[in-house]
């Protein structure tokens, strides 16, 4: 299992408004990708202001590529992106492989 870590530096004020245009377009996102998968959007609480994570599990490094290519083709992904450039200073994608969970 690996997950995906899309994290955003919010600009100052906004993380509130990110991690909602986020929430509110994952779920529909996932849906019409296919094949539904976990997803979490995440908040800070200490560390840099107004940080916000986006975190989708995946099978394997081969399905998070597939993924991204069908999100990069819907249009509600393109209208989202369009909200969240308009928020974020800057962001960095993490690949993580989950070894155990309880």
């Amino acid at each position: 299992m690996i997950v995906v870590r899309i994290v955003f530096q919010a600009k100052f004020g906004t993380g509130g408004r990110l991690a909602a245009s986020l929430s509110e377009a994952s779920g529909p996102m996932m849906k019409e990708s296919g094949t539904p998968r976990r997803w979490r959007v995440l908040t800070d609480l200490s560390g840099s202001f107004d940080t916000v994570v986006q975190e989708v599990e995946v099978e394997s490094l081969a399905e998070w590529e597939k993924l991204r290519v069908k999100l990069f083709e819907l249009t509600a992904f393109r209208d989202s992106m369009a909200v969240v450039s308009e928020l974020v200073v800057s962001g960095h994608n993490e690949l993580w492989t989950v070894e155990a969970q309880g």
